[in-house]
């Protein structure tokens, strides 16, 4: 029961964060073309790299999550196809027990980040936005990473007892 509750939470933030990542991956595509029409007219978007660094950031770490989930990243599997199914388990969630542990710590050394942003008042120089904001952003989707990892070790447990 309680299983089933992590693995519906992770595909559902995962999918949250997946249409909020296109959303900003559409306001990219709206602001470069807007700059480039306006350069065309001697009047270009100030702060337009700006905006889309920080868009790009978050389209990456927002999409993560999402793409572990659905396993749409890329997976040599040349040693697992070669071992035992309960042998290919394990090599499974011992792989996906490290990568938890990098989010982990990339979470929390990306929410320290943010951190000491804040505590500097570090802003773009164009448009003075802060970096915090986003760090906290990049922090929170490693979290959810290491959720949806969890989770999908769970899966794993479930695909291979069946």
């Amino acid at each position: 029961m309680k299983k089933r509750v992590l693995i519906r939470l992770s595909d559902r933030i995962s999918h949250w964060m997946e249409i909020f990542a296109g959303v900003v991956l559409v306001l990219i595509l709206v602001i470069t073309g807007c700059d480039i029409v306006g350069r065309i007219f001697d009047r270009p978007i100030p702060g337009t790299y700006e905006m889309v660094s920080f868009a790009g950031g978050l389209v990456i770490g927002l999409a993560l999550p999402v793409t572990s989930r659905e396993r749409a990243h890329v997976i040599v599997d040349i040693v697992i196809s070669r071992v035992s199914s309960r042998a290919g388990t394990i090599l499974h969630v011992m792989t996906r027990l490290m990568v938890i542990a990098l989010f982990l710590l990339l979470g929390y050394a990306t929410f320290r980040m943010g951190i000491d942003f804040r505590i500097h008042m570090q802003m773009t120089p164009v448009l003075g936005f802060p970096y915090y904001p986003v760090a906290y952003i990049i922090s929170g989707a490693c979290y959810i990473e290491s959720l949806v990892l969890v989770a999908d070790c769970m899966k794993e447990g479930d695909v291979r007892h069946e």
